[in-house]
Parts: C-alpha cells; structure tokens; sequence
C-alpha cells in the first residue's frame, strides 16, 4: 500500500491547526503540526514531507524564515501560505508556491494542495 501523503502544517493557533489536521487527514493526507517554523523544520528533517502548509506569522520562527530555509535543502517543496495580512508575502509560483488570504474556503485549500501537485 503506498505511504499517505505527509503534510507539515505550520500554525501558531491551536483551533486553526486542529481543524486543518483534522480535516486533511479525513481526505487521506498524513499531517504533522508544529507550532511554529522551528518546530517545522525540525519535524520536517525527522520525517521529509511532501508539502508545507504554512501561516507567515508565527513565534520563535515566521514562515518567510521557514520557507526559505527548508527551501535550501529541499528547493522543489511544494509549500500554500496561509495568512490574515496582505504585506509581504511569497511571491507565487505555479506548481510550487500558493497563497491563501485568511478566512478562505475549504475548497480553495484543496484547490491549492492540487496546484502544487499532491
């Protein structure tokens, strides 16, 4: 049987994170969750994911920090920002960087995981 696929989530606010979880896993993704960009990067060096889905304002480590960083070593991870602001942010790129203003719909967070290819 072939592995689920993994996705960390990034997000400081444990309802937001919990429902994503909880909603990603219930349409067959495995998830982690992390805290913060810290928690993430160390997540994603114990068990390589196959997609980031990241908030950009997080303690200890933002995402602009953790995006470029686990860019380094892996530079084709796919990677959906979510965010509630609207300054400075990833630019997007097809295939590779989404961007989803905060509240957004459950459809285009799916629509997002698809773009990105997984």
């Amino acid at each position: 049987m072939a592995e689920l696929p993994h996705i960390i989530i990034a997000e400081d606010e444990d309802l937001v994170a919990i429902a994503l979880a909880s909603m990603l896993e219930s349409h067959g993704f495995r998830i982690t969750v992390a805290r913060n960009g810290k928690e993430a990067l160390e997540a994603e060096a114990r068990d390589a994911a196959d997609m980031l889905l990241t908030d950009m304002r997080m303690p200890v480590l933002g995402g602009h920090e953790l995006i470029r960083l686990l860019r380094q070593r892996r530079p084709d991870l796919p990677v959906v920002v979510m965010t509630g602001y609207s300054e400075s942010l990833p630019r997007e790129e097809p295939g590779r960087t989404v961007v989803l203003s905060k509240p957004f719909q459950v459809e285009s967070l799916f629509r997002a995981i698809r773009s990105v290819g997984i």
